[in-house]
């Protein structure tokens, strides 16, 4: 039996649609939704309101190192989000929290994951993350602080927070971790830094205490000083000056940027306006003084920010953090592994959440989809995010 026209020009007119779709999610891409954490925070993962990313088919992709990739394992159902640790014919190894490529860390100029944010003072209370004197530290209405040394005392905000391996969940809360990091960032915004004032940032490490100290001679000339002290059982050693430059500021008023960074056995200290930058590579980290069961890692605080003689405005402090891979597994743990010619090495993020290349061991560059592109749901979250590796500073 024949149907009529208008039958068949309705039915032409659905199927012509869903073939289309069909076409577009065996041939181009496809939406997937996370479910997992494993690469929080840069995708949200939960049973219930996590992320759905766009990805784009392609099973031969070029990748480089920290490129995020979704991939499809024998047995498993749904495809997997991880990022990329080693390149085909490399060796890899997880020691310390570090990646290790032929032997070696990364060197300051590669490519790297974002850091990743474990405290904004824009968004978490700063008296509730940090210790400080109230008396010398008062709030100013636009939510940040006037820090009134008054004398050549040093005053200091100390942060609270361990430093372990925390995020920031996309409702701004924050995630704590369970185990030390080793890699901390701490930045601030200031202005009306008074002449004979010393602004100091510290992160630790260890038993070590990196310094970036900013000494005014002026309202606008001063010098930026990184250091290292040495903290042992019988107190501070003598700062050991790293690196040294004299900067001028465009404008006393206005507002800028001191940053702190140790990564990978590189410290970093940058000054926005003007831009200034001065680094140093160390080798190893002094031992720490706790290393018993249930002990710290690295000397507390893990982070401060203050100075002596101080007459300065701070209005935004930031910390974060490296990613810290853990030697879970069997894989490029205990000893290195070396990747044949096909073969990728994937780690997570979260790396305590994340079931990865530690565990299953290199998988082949056939088990590749495609990369991700953009979270497409939810609304909040729209829009492309870092998939690709950060370019080194």
């Amino acid at each position: 039996m024949k149907l009529p026209r208008v039958v068949r020009w309705f039915l032409w007119l659905v199927a012509l649609p869903a073939l289309a779709v069909l076409g577009l999610r065996t041939f181009v891409g496809n939406v997937y939704y996370v479910d997992s954490h494993s690469m929080e925070p840069l995708l949200h993962g939960a049973a219930e309101g996590g992320d759905y990313v766009l990805v784009l088919f392609d099973s031969a992709p070029q990748v480089e190192r920290f490129d995020v990739v979704v991939l499809r394992r024998p047995h498993e159902r749904d495809p997997l989000v991880k990022r990329v640790g080693g390149l085909p014919g490399e060796q890899v190894q997880i020691s310390g929290g570090d990646l290790f490529i032929n032997g070696r860390r990364l060197p300051p100029d590669a490519p790297r994951p974002p850091w990743i944010p474990i405290y904004d003072s824009a968004r978490h209370a700063f008296a509730e993350h940090f210790h400080f004197d109230r008396n010398r530290w008062r709030a100013t209405p636009d939510g940040g602080y006037r820090v009134d040394g008054g004398d050549a005392k040093a005053s200091f905000a100390k942060l609270r927070m361990r430093g372990l391996d925390d995020y920031v969940a996309p409702d701004h809360e924050r995630v704590e971790g369970k185990v030390f990091v080793n890699d901390l960032a701490l930045e601030i915004e200031f202005r009306r830094l008074a002449a004979g004032a010393q602004l100091l940032l510290k992160v630790t490490e260890e038993s070590d205490v990196f310094r970036a100290e900013l000494a005014m001679k002026n309202a606008l000339d001063g010098t930026l000083t990184l250091s290292r002290v040495v903290r042992g059982i019988d107190g501070d050693a003598e700062p050991e000056k790293l690196a040294v430059t004299d900067v001028t500021l465009d404008d006393g008023e206005a507002w800028h940027t001191l940053r702190l960074a140790n990564r990978d056995n590189e410290l970093r200290v940058e000054l926005d306006v003007p831009r200034a930058v001065i680094t140093h590579l160390y080798t190893t980290n002094t031992p720490s003084l706790r290393q018993t069961e249930g002990g710290f890692a690295h000397i507390l605080p893990r982070a401060e920010c203050g100075g002596t003689s101080l007459d300065v405005e701070i209005r935004r402090v930031r910390v974060e953090r490296d990613v810290m891979y853990l030697d879970l597994g069997p894989w490029g743990t205990t000893e290195p592994l070396t990747l044949g010619p096909e073969q990728l090495f994937l780690l997570g993020d979260n790396s305590r959440e994340s079931n990865d290349s530690r565990e299953w061991g290199p998988v082949p560059r056939t088990s590749l989809m495609g990369l991700p592109r953009a979270v497409v749901w939810p609304p909040e979250r729209l829009g492309a995010q870092p998939f690709r590796a950060q370019p080194g500073p």
